[in-house]
């Protein structure tokens, strides 16, 4: 709580091995929540049926051993299989080379992407060249 006050932040994304009970409580303390979880060709959405009530997006990333910044992908044909309300991010090992495979995929429940490492010069530190290109390619979608 001290450091959404601290940074003025208006969402707290959770990407580790939260429960919904640890969300529910979060939501509770007036926290709006991004939910991380990572996604492999056995992933079942039913896991994230109780964490419904208390977050405002979903983020689906690559299943790895690391939480974020792997740079892997998932199959995206998998987010076929999502049918819940909550609106999520596409994440995942996107690149610059992934705009045209972002322009073709469809879903009524996907509210943005998130871009991370495949954008880096190095860990934490962003290209900005590469980011401002990409996202201006976006926008004009």
């Amino acid at each position: 709580m001290e450091i959404k006050r601290k940074n003025k932040l208006d969402f707290i994304q959770l990407h580790g091995t939260e429960n919904p009970c640890f969300c529910k409580k979060l939501f509770k303390q007036g926290l709006k929540l991004i939910k991380s979880f990572r996604i492999d060709n056995f992933f079942s959405f039913k896991k994230i049926i109780d964490y419904i009530p208390f977050c405002y997006y979903f983020l689906f990333d690559s299943n790895t051993i690391y939480y974020g910044g792997s740079g892997k992908k998932f199959c995206w044909k998998k987010l076929y299989e999502y049918t819940f309300k909550v609106p999520f991010f596409l994440s995942g090992g996107i690149g610059p080379q992934d705009f045209n495979q972002i322009k073709n995929f469809s879903h009524s429940k996907m509210f943005g992407i998130d871009i991370n490492s495949k954008f880096e010069i190095n860990p934490g530190r962003k290209d900005d060249l590469k980011l401002n290109a990409f996202m201006k390619k976006i926008r004009e979608l």
